[in-house]
């Protein structure tokens, strides 16, 4: 198909669902892409993608039928019940690419875009490892400018992001302190600054926690009530980064810099984000939290510029 194409991004509003969505659509497209935001009446909300496709008026805002676009993206499960309505609504008019494992089979979608450790595989399955995210030296430069009283605190900049709870991630109090105990070691040792960023998954607890064991950071946010959110800016000037084991986007996003990345996690994460974190260990890219910083270089983990040319291949023959 020519690209650009009329593009929408499907939604449920999640930033780890939403975000890959959109480096992928502005990847594919020069035109903006609208970005739907969707709640499932209940209880359908409970099992979809399975199940009967609903009808476009019964999501939540009901969905545009005057003007399907040319391509639709969605991620999660809103995200591939939402394709699924679309598509036949119409009738086979729009294209639908879905990010991540659908958990129905593929063959439903023109293309899927699935990590590796979901072990998905088909004729039209693409397998990336990790996340999709839009970081490439371009974005970095921008980044930098937009961000440049960043650039003047201290180096090395150590840059910590902390997700949530998840199954068969062991964190908590204990690893908190392990954290805090490991960066006043680095300061001792090399000097530089801290910048310390949640997310809206972070539990209240977990940042009172991170407040008081860490008072020397330059820079603390963990919501809005903390002024704009600098994630950007850090992601960019990092010079080296530890990431809670849970999250797989924050884990890319650091890892897509090329500096180094250490996980925080007590032991190897348990199922397929296991997987995941052992692939990255042994491609050298990404290392447990030590009590002694190291220095060590690896490829970038930038699986949309190596993906982009085959996706838009796959839609030039469908």
């Amino acid at each position: 198909m020519e690209l650009a194409p009329t593009l929408t991004i499907y939604s449920d509003g999640a930033a780890g669902n939403e975000l890959p969505a959109l480096a992928l659509a502005g990847a594919l497209s020069s035109e903006p892409a609208s970005c739907v935001r969707l709640r499932a009446p209940w209880p359908q909300s409970l099992w979809l993608p399975h199940g009967p496709i609903l009808n476009p008026t019964r999501w939540q805002p009901p969905l545009d039928t005057q003007a399907w676009p040319e391509l639709a993206i969605g991620a999660g499960r809103i995200g591939a019940a939402a394709l699924l309505s679309v598509r036949r609504a119409s009738q086979g008019q729009t294209r639908t690419i879905q990010i991540l494992d659908p958990r129905i089979h593929p063959a439903r979608y023109d293309i899927v875009i699935a990590p590796a450790h979901d072990r998905l595989s088909g004729p039209n399955v693409v397998v990336i490892e990790g996340s999709l995210h839009a970081i490439n030296d371009a974005w970095i430069r921008r980044e930098r400018l937009a961000h440049a009283p960043l650039g003047r605190l201290p180096s090395p900049r150590t840059v910590v992001l902390i997700g949530g709870r998840r199954r068969g991630v062991k964190l908590g109090h204990k690893d908190i302190e392990r954290l805090a105990e490991t960066l006043q070691n680095w300061r001792n040792r090399d000097g530089g600054s801290l910048l310390l960023l949640g997310s809206r998954r972070t539990p209240k607890a977990w940042q009172d926690a991170l407040r008081r064991a860490l008072p020397q950071a330059n820079l603390r946010w963990f919501s809005a009530a903390d002024g704009d959110n600098p994630y950007r800016g850090a992601i960019a000037w990092g010079d080296r980064f530890i990431v809670s084991a849970d999250s797989v986007n924050m884990l890319s996003e650091a890892l897509g810099t090329g500096q180094p990345v250490y996980s925080l996690c007590a032991g190897v994460p348990a199922g397929k984000l296991g997987v995941f974190h052992r692939g990255l260990v042994e491609s050298g890219r990404l290392r447990p939290l030590r009590a002694e910083p190291a220095v060590w270089t690896y490829p970038p983990l930038r699986e949309l510029e190596r993906i982009v040319p085959l996706v838009r291949e796959m839609l030039s023959r469908a």
